[in-house]
């Protein structure tokens, strides 16, 4: 009943989305998954190997990215984005340093067991990707296209390690918040792609404690966008000068908004989730909101001009996501806005 239940939410969540011509991405266009018929990733695994299986997944991609950090691979791909201004991603993608270039220290996993030994016997990979639209007037269009390319140069090593071509199928879900850790572990995905930051949270709990977790694949910074007319300029000046106003309200975009909303409780924070640069923008122009909050570190990039661009020095990154052991998601558990809430079935 449980899972029935988890299907059901998802389903009415799906519904919603827009229609499949507009997206693109990882995803290529494909309409929203329906959940309830996806397979599930199982076999005869014991308790020891579920959990390796799982853990060998992670160390396979953190030993294919620290090999392509290694090479310099990653800092070609930035130089050919994003597509309207080559070049430009180098001003704000982000070095993360949480797994330094030497493969030395990240051996491939040897014997492959359970879900990681199934995924190359069957040629098969499944990722959780977000219908977004495929404009330059999202957020995610100037970020989207690295990730991606990061992925594919993994998939790749991945192969070439292990002699198998591996298909990779998008579950396709639509833009805003995403119930990702229950579908992780019902087993109807492998990973979730470069979704959510490390520091974020879903369905209730943090995700460095309800999933597994690769190496920071892509990180960027967060910047204040205010309007070079407004008398915030010169008043706004770091993160805490924001902080100490309350009463300016915020546009994010969903590449922002957990960490606009986090580190801003007291102030009004309006979510654009669709054309979310656009939309700011036009928001802050009619008066409805003050500043704009994202990871672009100028809005020229998109062609939007007259904001002054501060930077707060936070940096969200984000990796690949894999099932961790001990987690149960049930709808009736009270989860927000329809999503099963998560929980810790063994927490310390």
């Amino acid at each position: 009943m449980n899972t029935i239940l988890r299907f059901l939410v998802v389903t009415t969540i799906l519904s919603l989305i827009t229609p499949s011509g507009v997206l693109a991405g990882a995803h290529g266009g494909q309409a929203a998954s329906k959940i309830d018929e996806l397979p599930v990733r199982s076999g005869d695994w014991s308790p020891e190997e579920v959990r390796k299986g799982r853990e060998q997944l992670v160390r396979a991609f953190d030993a294919a990215w620290i090999r392509i950090i290694a090479s310099g691979r990653d800092q070609e791909v930035i130089a050919k984005n994003p597509p309207n201004q080559p070049g430009a991603a180098g001003s704000y993608m982000v070095r993360l340093v949480d797994c330094l270039p030497l493969p030395d220290l990240a051996p491939w996993p040897e014997k492959p067991v359970g879900m990681f030994k199934d995924i190359l016997d069957t040629g098969v990979i499944r990722q959780l990707v977000q219908g977004v639209p495929e404009t330059p007037a999202n957020t995610s269009w100037y970020f989207s296209p690295i990730s991606q390319a990061y992925q594919d140069m993994v998939i790749e090593e991945i192969e070439k390690q292990y002699g198998v071509e591996l298909e990779v199928e998008s579950v396709v879900l639509p833009p805003g918040r995403l119930p990702a850790t229950s579908i992780l572990i019902d087993g109807k995905i492998d990973f979730i792609s470069q979704l959510n930051a490390l520091g974020g949270r879903t369905q209730g709990l943090r995700r460095r404690t309800s999933r597994r977790f690769s190496c920071t694949m892509s990180a960027s910074s967060q910047f204040i966008q205010i309007p070079e007319d407004s008398p915030l300029v010169d008043e706004i000046k770091n993160l805490n000068d924001l902080i100490a106003r309350p009463n300016v309200k915020v546009c994010a975009g969903p590449l922002a908004t957990q960490t606009a909303k986090a580190y801003l409780p007291q102030h009004t924070v309006k979510t654009k989730y669709i054309n979310d640069l656009t939309m700011c923008d036009k928001a802050v122009k009619k008066g409805e909101l003050d500043v704009i909050f994202g990871p672009l570190h100028d809005l020229s990039v998109a062609d939007i001009d007259g904001y002054k661009s501060v930077h707060t020095l936070i940096v969200a990154g984000t990796p690949l996501w894999v099932a961790l052991e001990g987690i149960e998601c049930l709808a009736e558990a009270g989860g927000k806005k329809g999503e099963p809430n998560c929980f810790e079935t063994d927490a310390p």
